[in-house]
């Protein structure tokens, strides 16, 4: 079997070290010093972490095809490799729902051969039941993207009550709180505060009820809703929480002074504002908060800017008509942002910005979505860990080799990401899957 050696600094969740990772048939067999001559060595400009893993993406593709056009499996491939992902777990709200066995046949069969690992999410919808296959399962408790959500704390508890003890991801807003809230200014108001907290009461003692093993997605906002989920905790459950990046990039007291940004940003739930957004970088960084992850939901520039007929006339009103461009920005576009790409960039940034330690982002990028897939994957290792056992996936940054994201380094089949213009701290060096390093093509 194939031996790789890898050498330099290392980051563990609660460890950092300087040494030598073993590979032998794509699997770690040791760490340590001296166990012969490298055949990578990184210098102290660069950290080397177990592969990192993004637990929330959206790959657009199924059976009939019909969002093939934004995204499909080999181009959310090479997207996550870009971002220095191996492992991604893929949301089921794609037009055809994946709800059945067979359906997921379909899905796994069209990723057995990519280089980065998939799990697979089922959708739990009105009247769906609990696959034969050990499967994640996600609900949508108020509209989002797709056909697959509730109208009603009721219609949820029909639902749920088929899915004792499974896990289950939920997508928290409160679907008569939207609808009251439609008509608002801009998306932090027609999607406020008050919609995921209203939704979290009734998740939360679902939980409970029904014994589910519980993550909460793409949290938007700390305040009451930390109390709530503390109280939760308290009482013995252990539901875990996602934040994407974006949440933690930007917030509404920016989009205050740069309304024109929104159709860029706009993502379910919504952004909110700056003490939000600081109160998540500190739960994260805490532990209060358990991954981060994505959303990568990739929709292209038209359906983005479809206020405006398309980009081009945005950018147009941008220069020569700015009160039309933000008004129009305001008004409800497509949710859904795509961020694979930056992934790797955005824990750079973490690190330099807010003090988050190289083992504080081994934990919340490495280890804890490792932990996630590990329970649903079937193969030889496991992921999340520079440790015997492990796959020698790894994911190297160089911390002193800053990024300007731009379109052409982009490898998402939507070429567009709302940091563009943005220099990051740090660049992906080396991504290694299973002890060959992999490039981001084009097409995978």
């Amino acid at each position: 079997m194939e031996k790789v050696i890898v050498e330099g600094n290392c980051a563990n969740a609660g460890q950092e070290f300087h040494g030598q990772i073993e590979i032998i048939g794509g699997v770690i067999a040791r760490v340590g010093k001296k166990l012969g001559k490298a055949d990578h060595v990184f210098d102290d400009n660069h950290l080397i972490f177990p592969g990192m893993g993004d637990i929330h993406i959206h790959a657009r593709e199924d059976e009939a095809g019909t969002q093939s056009y934004k995204e499909d499996y080999g181009t959310v491939t090479a997207a996550a490799i870009n971002g220095g992902v191996v492992q991604v777990a893929a949301m089921p709200n794609t037009p055809q729902p994946l709800i059945t066995d067979e359906r997921l046949a379909w899905h796994r069969n069209r990723c057995k051969d990519l280089p980065v690992s998939f799990v697979h999410y089922a959708g739990i919808g009105p009247g769906t039941r609990p696959l034969k296959a050990h499967v994640p399962y996600k609900v949508y408790t108020g509209p989002s993207i797709g056909p697959l959500f509730f109208r009603s704390e009721r219609e949820l508890r029909q639902a749920l009550q088929h899915y004792k003890g499974k896990p289950v991801s939920f997508h928290v807003e409160d679907y008569g709180v939207l609808v009251k809230n439609g008509g608002r200014p801009t998306h932090d108001k027609r999607r406020p505060v008050e919609c995921v907290e209203a939704a979290l009461g009734y998740v939360l003692q679902m939980i409970e009820e029904f014994g589910l093993d519980a993550k909460l997605c793409h949290w938007p906002c700390g305040g009451k809703s930390f109390g709530m989920i503390r109280r939760h905790r308290k009482r013995g459950f252990r539901t875990t929480i996602e934040v994407s990046p974006l949440h933690l990039y930007f917030d509404t007291d920016m989009l205050g002074k740069k309304p024109e940004l929104w159709p860029y940003v706009q993502m379910n739930p919504a952004l909110q504002g700056k003490r939000h957004r600081l109160q998540l970088i500190k739960a994260l960084k805490e532990g209060f908060i358990d991954f981060l992850a994505t959303d990568h939901a990739p929709h292209t520039l038209d359906e983005k800017f479809r206020n405006f007929g398309g980009e081009k006339e945005y950018l147009r009103l941008l220069k020569s008509d700015i009160a039309r461009c933000r008004e129009l920005s305001c008004r409800n576009g497509t949710s859904g942002t795509t961020q694979l790409d930056t992934y790797a960039l955005l824990a750079a940034w973490l690190m330099e910005e807010h003090g988050f330690t190289p083992k504080d982002i081994a934990r919340v990028a490495c280890e804890n979505p490792g932990k996630f897939a590990n329970r649903f994957h079937a193969g030889k290792g496991k992921f999340g860990r520079i440790a015997p056992g492990y796959y020698g996936s790894l994911t190297v940054l160089n911390m002193k080799k800053p990024t300007t994201v731009t379109r052409q380094m982009l490898r998402t089949k939507s070429k567009w990401s709302p940091y563009e213009g943005i220099t990051f701290p740090g660049s992906v060096a080396m991504v290694m899957i299973k002890g060959k390093p992999v490039k981001p093509r084009k097409n995978l």
